[in-house]
């Protein structure tokens, strides 16, 4: 289930993984074709991210206790995650830039420099930064480290 629910989170792609995410959406009791080049290379995609999921990785944020511990005691975390949770691997995403960009504003709330005492510890720093790492989808360098499959029109 791992693979089409991937390939489903791609849908606001525009390129041939884009059209299949849209169409296994619209049509989920049904079966992709799986000899298509749209399949073959979403498979690529799925094994290269390390069959990285959003809704798996949603799933994990949400058995996180530490996380939830934190949210309690720093809300402000939690709008940092709902950010996080917005960001697709669409045309210009980096993946890296993202991390960074996220993990500024995080250190502010969490660890050394942190304003509340009870989150300013580096377990808690640890566990938001992992979090953030988690939840950001992978990006064309995690998925095609070697550049993009010729003659192949790819919107990440």
């Amino acid at each position: 289930m791992g693979l089409y629910e991937y390939i489903r989170e791609q849908a606001h792609r525009n390129d041939l993984i884009g059209e299949l995410g849209s169409w296994m959406s619209k049509n989920y009791n049904q079966r992709p074709d799986h000899n298509s080049l749209a399949f073959q290379l979403a498979s690529k995609e799925f094994s290269a991210c390390g069959s990285w999921t959003k809704q798996d990785a949603v799933q994990r944020l949400n058995e996180n206790q530490k996380l939830q511990k934190i949210i309690k005691i720093e809300p402000r975390v939690s709008q940092i995650i709902s950010e996080v949770l917005k960001i697709k691997n669409c045309q210009g995403y980096n993946r890296d830039e993202e991390y960074n960009k996220f993990k500024s504003r995080a250190k502010k709330l969490v660890g050394f420099y942190a304003e509340k005492k009870e989150v300013g510890d580096s377990d808690s720093y640890d566990v938001v930064i992992q979090t953030i790492v988690e939840l950001l989808p992978p990006d064309g360098v995690d998925l095609y480290p070697n550049g993009f499959p010729e003659e192949t029109y790819l919107d990440l």
